[in-house]
């Protein structure tokens, strides 16, 4: 533009450079804009989607919510049920859709209906959730089968190790079927590991396992 010797040589290049780019250079300022845009309302919506899934979790909560050691009445736990089923399935990719489905694996265990029970389990578990949740479904999946009568189905539930922090509740899960199995040794070394896992150094009912072990293979040595 410097060698440009008049004012009208100025114009005249701007136009011709306007003809040949200024197309591409609206195109492009509108594509930055439909994508700033676009972000926006992304993330508008995703905030909206988390507070209606927080709002339709606490709801469910309330419903649920029983006094320590007491059961859900019938229309209560029909209630819960309908909006945990409302929760997970308008919510399956956040997190509020993994506690519905936990919930209503909780509920069906309570109720005797043990095979819906794993079926939820087994749903939260193929939405490959944070380890948390995975091992908090996969103990309860164990407990199932020890419910079930079946320990060995109990013990291939539990392969692997223990996520951290859940290895006392892994290694009694563990110590209960080792026990149903008739294998004292190793539910006695389950127990001692639940023991030395537990905070405070475990709980009256993990002891009474372990000394019932530990009496039975002492009887066997006689």
């Amino acid at each position: 533009m410097a060698e440009l010797r008049t004012e009208e040589e100025q114009v005249e290049a701007l136009k011709n450079w306007w003809r040949e780019n200024g197309r591409s250079t609206l195109l492009g300022v509108g594509l930055a804009a439909l994508a700033v845009f676009g972000w926006k309302a992304w993330q508008q919506h995703e905030q909206q989607t988390m507070q209606a899934g927080a709002m339709a979790y606490q709801s469910l909560m309330t419903a649920a919510a029983t006094q320590p050691g007491a059961q859900l009445d019938g229309e209560r736990r029909k209630t819960a049920t309908h909006l945990a089923g409302q929760l997970k399935e308008e919510h399956q990719d956040s997190a509020y859709g993994l506690y519905a489905a936990l919930w209503l694996a909780k509920s069906a265990a309570e109720t005797g209906n043990l095979d819906q029970a794993t079926a939820e389990l087994e749903w939260v578990l193929a939405q490959e959730p944070e380890s948390a949740i995975a091992e908090a479904a996969r103990l309860r999946l164990a407990r199932l089968k020890l419910a079930q009568g079946d320990p060995q189905g109990a013990l291939a539930r539990l392969e692997g190790a223990a996520e951290e922090g859940f290895q006392a509740a892994f290694y009694e899960i563990q110590g209960d079927a080792y026990q149903a199995l008739g294998e004292e040794g190793k539910a006695r070394a389950a127990y001692e590991s639940a023991l030395a896992a537990s905070a405070n150094g475990g709980h009256p009912l993990l002891s009474m396992k372990l000394d019932d072990v530990a009496a039975i293979g002492a009887q066997d040595g006689q």
